[in-house]
């Protein structure tokens, strides 16, 4: 539903330039709750996609200097810390420095880590660190992928966008620039004003710019099937966005992405566990689709080629190319 037909006009006009709001931006996945007790520290942060992408894990400034960068670390990740028992066990990790931040690299992250899953590192001897997920009670499907451990829903809706959109290529475009450039709220809500988006939408699309009509076209019809909603939100002198509006800054209206957030059922956790958590038996790995969207890297045009092969050759129905955010692993032997 539009302002005008929720019975309000819409403030846009009132804002100074909506279109140039600014958005207060996450914090980048460096370590808070920092606790040193001079033997240990202890952190949190929460997971992103150049983590998983790049095999690291950030460490604390004022911690950093306590490990020789030239030592092999020893890393256990744990299942709700020590209480549920031990997931992996890890070797060969390193301090590194890249841009004045410290981090491990050499890291290997399981399957099943999304951006925003929060991890509990505990550091001592200056040579071992765990770091624990915490389950969840009972997992969530969140905007369609399944999550299992405690997580931050701002970052997965900023991450996970370009896994998720599943609409024309128009729409697409839409959703993705507001879930990835939109002011967050605790929810994983993402939110902006109309011309602030269709200005994103253009900037952000690097070839074959649509039409700022069809962009505007998008925009009408995704509130109209409930993709997106309407909210009232403001506006400071600064441009800076906040939701819900606060008293004393221009009234603003915005366009509202929430994630669909429900408990999985059993079909999907069956998918999901067959992303890559296997026995160490020998045994034979069917062909299958692997999530890779959210780590901002595309298939292969190998792996390309061999998904269009083995559909065709299964007889299976509809394209025979690779949904978006995915690539394709051919079936192989795997384990000891």
């Amino acid at each position: 539903m539009s302002p005008s037909a929720a019975g309000t006009h819409s403030p846009d006009a009132r804002a100074d330039d909506p279109a140039r709001v600014v958005v207060e931006e996450l914090d980048g996945g460096l370590p808070h709750s920092v606790v040193d007790t001079g033997l240990t520290v202890e952190w949190k942060f929460h997971v992103r996609a150049e983590h998983l992408l790049h095999g690291t894990c950030p460490v604390p400034p004022e911690t950093a200097a306590r490990a020789a960068p030239q030592e092999p670390l020893d890393l256990t990740f744990l299942r709700g810390r020590r209480r549920i028992g031990v997931l992996d066990e890890q070797q060969g990790a390193r301090l590194r420095t890249t841009g004045g931040e410290p981090h491990l690299a050499g890291v290997t992250w399981r399957s099943f880590v999304l951006p925003g899953t929060r991890v509990s590192v505990r550091w001592d001897t200056w040579r071992k660190l765990r770091l624990a997920y915490t389950p969840l009670d009972k997992p969530v499907v969140f905007g369609g992928t399944v999550v299992r451990y405690a997580y931050d829903p701002r970052v997965m809706t900023r991450e996970l966008a370009a896994f998720d959109a599943r609409v024309d290529r128009v729409e697409e475009l839409v959703l993705i620039a507001l879930r990835e450039l939109g002011y967050l709220d605790e929810k994983g809500r993402a939110l902006l004003p109309r011309e602030a988006l269709i200005r994103n939408t253009i900037e952000r699309a690097q070839s074959e710019r649509p039409a700022t009509r069809k962009i505007r076209g998008a925009i009408e019809r995704l509130p109209s099937r409930s993709a997106l909603t309407w909210e009232q939100g403001s506006m400071n002198r600064a441009a800076t966005l906040h939701h819900p509006a606060r008293p004393g800054e221009t009234p603003v209206a915005l366009l509202c992405y929430a994630p669909v957030l429900r408990e999985a059922d059993r079909e999907e956790l069956r998918n999901s566990e067959a992303e890559g958590v296997y026995s160490a038996g020998a045994h034979r790995v069917a062909g299958h689709l692997m999530r890779i969207g959210h780590l901002g890297r595309e298939a292969s045009p190998e792996a390309q080629a061999a998904y269009r092969e083995d559909h065709r050759r299964a007889g299976l129905a509809g394209p025979h190319e690779l949904p978006r955010g995915f690539t394709y692993v051919r079936e192989h032997e795997r384990g000891i």
